[in-house]
């Protein structure tokens, strides 16, 4: 995949970057989709907090839910932009 650099929202990307943990997310949704669960046994972390930070990624357009039709075990993945969005970094 090739980076617009001009057409990036550098904003959006420092934003991710301030977080260590944002960005390991945003990385383990572009391998594959995952449930907020699986996030959190990566990453060691509460479930509760996994969830926090998709649903801050979700708001930004840089991940999204592929189970909109079940309210719980719902599975994400990393969008086109926020693909773009791990390349740089």
């Amino acid at each position: 995949m090739s980076v617009n650099f001009e057409q990036l929202d550098w904003n959006l990307v420092s934003n991710v970057k301030a977080s260590d943990r944002r960005t390991q997310v945003l990385k383990i949704l572009t391998e594959n989709p995952r449930m907020n669960g699986e996030i959190a046994d990566e990453l060691g972390v509460s479930t509760k907090w996994a969830r926090r930070q998709v649903k801050w990624l979700e708001k930004r357009d840089l991940v999204e839910e592929l189970t909109t039709h079940k309210r719980n075990y719902k599975l994400y993945r990393a969008t086109e932009k926020g693909k773009q969005i791990v390349e740089v970094l």
